[in-house]
């Protein structure tokens, strides 16, 4: 029995041994240099691999720029009467939606229109109650024409129908006091609001600018020349301190500066998260032509090694990758155009930092001629 004893223990600990120098065995065994990464480490680390291939990239001017409201998104609010600012509801800056109040007003024409309004409403409810049997068809018309133009006077001068239904609906000559309030046209930023309370405004007077920023226009200004090649439709990249946004190419104006002798390409460019806003200066990459197909990766799949050379991670079989050094011929907006591999082989386009991380980690060379 002490036999069988010893001998379970001794098998248990031959057991342990084997356990503990079977990670150096798998890495004597192992390919000089490969990094082995899990599956699930590569998910965790956000590591993708593809295949390399030929791309045809587009070559780039590039110009400053500035952002400028979207015109087709742009609204201004103004009177259609003389009137005085009674209360301001909004402040520059603020967002609106569309309908919301944004200023009250006062007339003395709106008021002698709004008493005009229920004094015919009431004369044209009394004649229909008597009838064309009662009436005239000459009174009855005249009567009803009076009260639409009453109605169509205030619509024109810049009531809604909802605020006249209301005034009708009240039937008090008291609510005909002239004041009104005007709505929003559309959804936006207050982008200016260049008057006081108190103020008397004339027709026409612009007191509140609405733009609605989740599209906008960028201005870029190029040479005579630069701009010749540039035609409506290409695609364009605008690019801030901190973002990058995709654009389009809306028009090439023909008109040249007469100062800086150069011409405005407007662009259009999504803006739905509100990063950009009018006034901002940018960089504008517009596209010019495309290069022919050629080996090129984006600058996220490169790393720098420790004598300055530049090298790809390459999957060599399933999870397990070993570097390959590279050199940039051309440098493309986020893209290098590389030489010293072949199109198929599988590259970490995503990750290769946390790669090169492991490389060093395990004290691997990361030269591969």
């Amino acid at each position: 029995m002490e036999h069988d004893l010893m001998s379970k223990i001794c098998q248990m600990l031959l057991m342990g041994c084997l356990i503990l120098i079977a990670p150096i065995i798998h890495a004597k065994e192992g390919d000089d240099n490969l990094i082995n990464i899990s599956p699930r480490a590569q998910r965790a680390a956000g590591i993708k691999v593809e295949p390399l291939k030929l791309k045809s990239l587009p070559v780039y001017i590039r110009s400053p720029g500035e952002v400028i409201p979207n015109t087709n998104r742009t609204s201004i609010v103004t009177p259609r009467i003389r009137a005085q600012v009674v209360k301001r509801l909004v402040q520059m800056g603020d967002f609106v939606e569309k309908g919301d109040a944004l200023v009250r007003l006062s007339s003395l024409d709106m008021a002698k229109a709004q008493a005009n309004l229920l004094l015919s409403k009431k004369e044209w409810k009394r004649v229909k109650s008597l009838g064309s049997r009662a009436v005239s068809a000459k009174r009855y018309q005249t009567v009803e024409v009076a009260y639409q133009q009453a109605y169509s006077r205030l619509l024109a001068y810049g009531m809604t129908r909802q605020q006249i239904e209301a005034l009708i609906k009240s039937n008090d000559l008291n609510n005909s006091n002239g004041d009104f309030t005007l709505l929003a046209p559309r959804s936006g930023t207050i982008f200016s609001a260049d008057f006081v309370e108190g103020q008397m405004i004339e027709p026409g007077k612009v007191l509140y600018k609405i733009v609605n920023e989740t599209s906008l226009w960028v201005d870029a200004k190029l040479s005579n020349g630069e701009s010749l090649v540039i035609k409506k439709g290409a695609r364009a990249i605008v690019k801030t301190a901190h973002d990058t946004f995709s654009s389009e190419v809306l028009r090439v104006h023909h008109k040249l500066d007469e100062t800086t002798r150069t011409r405005i390409v407007r662009l259009k460019v999504p803006n739905p998260r509100d990063k950009l806003h009018p006034g901002e200066f940018v960089t504008c990459l517009i596209e010019q032509s495309q290069l022919p197909p050629t080996l090129a990766v984006n600058e996220t799949a490169i790393v720098q090694m420790s004598d300055g050379d530049f090298a790809i991670y390459i999957e060599v079989k399933p999870n397990f990758f070993q570097a390959k050094e590279i050199k940039i011929t051309k440098n493309i907006d986020s893209w290098r155009i590389i030489k010293g591999v072949k199109p198929g082989i599988r590259i970490v386009t995503e990750g290769a930092f946390f790669v090169h991380a492991e490389s060093k980690k395990r004290g691997f060379s990361t030269h591969n001629h």
